[in-house]
Parts: C-alpha cells; structure tokens; sequence
C-alpha cells in the first residue's frame, strides 16, 4: 500500500511540477506593434510638401491609384488613392481594384479620411477622379503641414 501511494505520488509530482514551470515562465513578449507606416522600398518622390497634406511618394508602377504615401519630415502621415470613373467601372470582387488597398500593420491607426471628387483632375492625373485620403494623424496636425522655410 505504501509502494503504492509512493508511486503515486511520484505520478502526480511528475505531472503537476513541469505545469507549474510552465506556468510560472513569463509569456511571451507580443509581436512589435508599429505606429507608423513605413515608406515601402521602390518609392519615389512625385511632389514637395502640399500645404495640408505632405510631400507625394509612391512606387510608379502603381500609379495613378496608389497607393501614394504622403510624408511629413520622413514620417508616412496619410495615404492617397485616385480613382477614375472607367476605373471604378472595373470594380468586380474578388478581383477588383479596392484589392491593391494597402494593409496597415497592427498598431498603425487611420485618425481621418477625406473624400474628394475632382472634376478636372490635377497635375499628375488630369481626369475627372476621386481622391481618397487616410490620414494617420489629427486634422489639426494635417493643417500644420507646411513647407520649412530655409
């Protein structure tokens, strides 16, 4: 009987303690969080800082719908993408254009997001299109984009 309760102790010492280990570890650190968007490789720069927006990044292969990052003294701030009627024409899921939006990494948030149908277009993209704009930071700060003066 003794031999018995001895075993099993042994039994149980041998099943509770690597659980207790386990249970006294430190867990697991939880993976990086970023809070800005990092300016992809193969960007270039398409415009100087537009007041109220940034200067305009983006990979030229990708254009004209983006996305296009807009940077404030080397931060990504917001992202841009341009559509066109004929674009939007395209939109079929799941292989339509909203496919290419850019993920955002765990952590990084969209503050804002500003709409905007331009008629004439602009320099860049000179059709009538849509501008859509997310924003990483307050519209407050978005208004203190300016150029440095030198």
């Amino acid at each position: 009987m003794k031999k018995r309760a001895l075993i099993l102790g042994l039994i149980l010492v041998a099943l509770v303690v690597p659980f207790i280990s386990a249970c006294a570890q430190p867990a697991p650190a939880p993976p990086p969080v970023a809070s800005t968007l990092a300016l992809p490789e193969g960007a270039v720069k398409l415009s100087e800082l537009v007041p109220a927006m940034g200067e305009h990044w983006a990979i030229p292969q990708q254009l004209p719908l983006g996305p296009i990052y807009l940077v404030h003294d080397e931060e990504v701030v917001g992202i841009e993408y341009m559509w066109s009627e004929d674009m939007l024409q395209e939109v079929r899921t799941p292989e339509g254009i909203f496919n290419t939006l850019v993920p955002l990494p765990v952590g990084v948030k969209v503050d804002h997001v500003t709409v905007e149908f331009l008629p004439d277009g602009h320099e860049g993209f000179e059709v009538p299109h849509w501008d859509l704009h997310l924003y990483f930071i307050s519209p407050e700060e978005r208004e203190e984009l300016v150029p440095h003066e030198h």
